[in-house]
């Protein structure tokens, strides 16, 4: 865990997307616990891919702050 690191952009950005995926999925009758799945799966998605992307430096790795 690294704070101070995110974007004003990348934030708004991301609700944006969110937004938009969830009112397209509402639109098309998808159910309401698909709609928190497909959410779930998107954010950890981007955890993941944020994680692989930007790794933890050696020193941060030691701390053991998990």
């Amino acid at each position: 865990l690294n704070g101070g690191h995110g974007k004003v952009r990348n934030v708004i950005l991301g609700t944006i997307f969110v937004g938009i995926l969830l009112n397209g999925m509402t639109i098309m009758n998808i159910a309401y616990t698909i709609q928190n799945l497909v959410k779930g799966v998107v954010l950890l998605l981007a955890i993941v891919i944020d994680s692989l992307v930007n790794p933890r430096d050696e020193q941060t790795s030691q701390q053991g702050d998990l």
